[in-house]
């Protein structure tokens, strides 16, 4: 064998590993990128489905808050027998800003009209309470503060906290597409 024919051999032969080496690279290449898509692809699936967990647990909490904070509920839940009815006042709305405290941050999770409504069920909450309160003698027992609590209720055609129960319910049927 010549030397050219052994310099075109040792060509060929490198320009043929070359090759192969190029579509091998060329091939892992396309294969680590589509293992990397579908992790990607996997890893949002995977946050997505925590996430809505997590707005499904944002609404069942703020719907409990909202049936905690019904002031028919708080009488009962709160009154002690012996109270005053300022004490029992004092109480209830403490118990109130206590629960919502507890829930601020589920603002994450929803949607601005809802925490909205949260936001003002509470306050029309309180001045419930405030109001049944300005009916009752200061030297008056519990049991007093609770009968006008629940006059005032029952003089309402729906609590604010059954309008904000609507509005979450409904907002959160909308994301879930139920």
């Amino acid at each position: 064998m010549d030397n050219m024919s052994g310099i075109a051999l040792i060509v060929a032969v490198l320009a043929t590993g070359a090759a192969i080496v190029a579509v091998v690279y060329t091939m892992l290449n396309q294969y680590f990128k589509q293992q990397q898509e579908i992790s990607a692809s996997q890893l949002e699936e995977r946050k997505r489905k925590d996430y809505v967990g997590i707005q499904m647990q944002a609404y069942e909490r703020l719907i409990l808050f909202l049936e905690r904070i019904n002031p028919e509920r708080l009488v009962f839940r709160v009154n002690k027998p012996g109270m005053s009815a300022r004490f029992l006042q004092s109480e209830i709305l403490k118990t109130v800003r206590e629960e919502f405290d507890h829930n601020l941050t589920q603002q994450l999770y929803i949607g601005s009209d809802a925490w909205m409504a949260v936001k003002a069920a509470r306050e029309e909450t309180l001045k419930i309470l405030n109001v049944a309160a300005e009916h009752v003698h200061r030297d008056a027992d519990s049991l007093a503060l609770s009968k006008a609590i629940l006059e005032v209720v029952g003089g309402m055609e729906k609590l604010p906290t059954e309008v904000a129960i609507g509005i979450l319910k409904s907002e959160f049927r909308k994301k879930m597409k139920l």
